[in-house]
């Protein structure tokens, strides 16, 4: 039988059939954890925030949000899969996180994630599905851009940005300390950093490398587009301080 939990009700729990909540997270009334199936685990770290649902379809599935982590949106999980969300993962409004057959999605520590970002480990990102689950992989420290999609089998290398619309594959994998854009997406430029200094009152997030003439590539209409829609997906959010 499932069993769903709903608001203030998601806190340690252990309930029928193995199922079971670590932790008590901060939550919005309308969040829910769903249990359909036995011998799932959901973990909240000190200082992690649901303001959605996490729904597990099957059995022997585990999710993680880390300490000081911001989830806002849903996240699905079937038969022995794992999410894991890393400290400080901040995400605007509407991500949807899929995992199906096996297949895990890593999210690494100090991750920003704009508006209605999907990562689908479930292989359910094409049209058509000629594909079988695969893992998906962020490293630390990574900027994603709004309406951006991992497929399975996605990989993005720590301290990363994507642009919006962005479409990771798994034939193109994005390195570390990249610039990437486009569907699929390509390295539009390597050895990239980005640091907001203060999270909190910035507007801007400001995206630096060794080359002043990247700095103001980088900082022109894309990081005007990406700034206006991260701020309007975490008004009034508080901030994981990176």
């Amino acid at each position: 039988m499932a069993a769903t939990l709903r608001g203030q009700e998601i806190t340690d729990y252990s309930g029928p059939n193995g199922n079971t909540i670590v932790g008590a997270p901060s939550v919005s009334p309308d969040a829910s954890v769903e249990f359909q199936g036995s011998n799932c685990t959901v973990t909240f770290d000190p200082g992690a925030t649901l303001h959605g649902s996490i729904t597990f379809r099957g059995d022997d599935s585990y999710v993680i949000l880390g300490d000081g982590s911001l989830f806002r949106g849903s996240m699905a999980l079937g038969l022995g899969c794992e999410i894991g969300i890393g400290d400080g993962f901040l995400c605007g409004a509407g991500a949807y996180l899929t995992a199906a057959e096996g297949a895990n999605i890593r999210l690494g520590h100090d991750v920003l994630v704009s508006d209605r970002f999907q990562a689908r480990a479930d292989g359910s990102s094409l049209e058509q599905r000629p594909e079988t689950s695969k893992s998906i992989t962020v490293g630390d420290h990574v900027w994603i851009g709004a309406d951006a999609t991992l497929a399975a089998g996605a990989v993005v290398g720590s301290g990363s940005v994507l642009r919006m619309h962005s479409v990771v594959t798994q034939s193109m994998p994005v390195p570390e300390s990249c610039l990437a854009s486009g569907s699929p997406a390509v390295v539009r430029r390597r050895q990239v950093s980005w640091v907001r200094d203060d999270v909190d009152d910035s507007t801007d997030p400001d995206v630096i490398d060794d080359d002043s003439r990247a700095r103001c590539e980088l900082s022109g209409d894309y990081m005007d587009e990406c700034a206006r829609h991260h701020q309007e997906a975490c008004a009034g959010s508080s901030f994981y301080r990176l």
